[in-house]
């Protein structure tokens, strides 16, 4: 494969992760199968899509536990030392 292929799959699971783990933590409803475009050339599309598609259910849960912790870990500093953040 070209490196624009292999670019377009990582496109595709970088954007899948970032899509669904927001959802997840604002709870709103995801479609896996709602691809979006990506590129009107088919062979790079693909490749997004193929990217979109191979991620799985651990590789999400990771990364909204991730970002759970992280927001508790940053309230408790916040609480102990009266640290107000954004």
């Amino acid at each position: 494969m070209g490196r624009n292929w292999d670019w377009s799959r990582e496109q595709g699971r970088i954007k899948r992760l970032e899509a669904e783990v927001q959802a997840r933590l604002n709870e709103q409803p995801f479609d896996v199968n709602n691809v979006p475009l990506h590129s009107h050339d088919g062979t790079y599309q693909s490749m997004f899509s193929k990217g979109w598609h191979s991620v799985l259910e651990i590789d999400i849960r990771l990364r909204v536990d991730a970002v759970r912790s992280y927001h508790a870990a940053s309230n408790r500093v916040a609480k102990r030392f009266g640290v107000s953040h954004g």
